[in-house]
């Protein structure tokens, strides 16, 4: 089921599994070489002290993967100053890869977020610039139309001032006419 799970979680956020994997070998690599650092300091620390409740090695292994989980001390603690001083470097592995893994955890979940918002900006963008270019094209179609018609009015003009000039000839004329008609009275 966990698997199954895990199987999703990279589906659903595209992630490579290398990818995923190298984190976890990365973070648990750096887990398990801090604990086998940690663990035997702790034990010779904390083993020859009188009040000391960690008493083998075993005993400061399990304390050492209880500080790095952050779930707490419970019944083994350090008791002396170097056992304290070397549940530092634990505590803040744990820290430091739950902090690392919920960042990784967190930007994948983010990218997909932001992935999905500009995908679906892109959408719109491109219905919006599909709507604006058939706009302009019964736009271009109304330009066309209207410039037939102009070209359509142009030549009714030139044929209307042709038949004006002629009109005006034979006002002018016939006007000649009826002034020398009236003259020769």
């Amino acid at each position: 089921m966990i698997v199954s799970l895990f199987q999703k979680y990279i589906r659903y956020f595209s992630i490579s599994k290398m990818d995923y994997i190298s984190v976890f070998i990365t973070l648990g690599g750096v887990t398990l070489l801090v604990i086998a650092l940690c663990a035997p300091v702790l034990y010779w620390a904390e083993a020859s002290a009188v009040d000391a409740n960690i008493k083998s090695f075993e005993d400061a292994v399990w304390l050492s993967f209880m500080i790095v989980t952050t779930i707490g001390f419970g019944d083994f603690y350090p008791v002396t100053g170097l056992g304290r001083f070397i549940a530092i470097p634990l505590a803040a592995t744990g820290i430091g890869v739950f902090g690392t893994l919920a960042g990784y955890i967190g930007s994948v979940v983010l990218d997909k977020v932001v992935r999905q918002a500009t995908t679906d900006m892109l959408h719109q963008q491109n219905s919006r610039i599909e709507l604006l270019a058939k706009q302009n094209n019964e736009l271009n179609a109304h330009i066309r139309e209207i410039a037939s018609e102009n070209k359509e009015l142009n030549r009714m003009i030139v044929e209307l001032s042709k038949n004006n000039e002629a009109l005006n000839r034979k006002i002018d004329h016939d006007t000649d006419e009826i002034l020398k008609a009236l003259r020769e009275k």
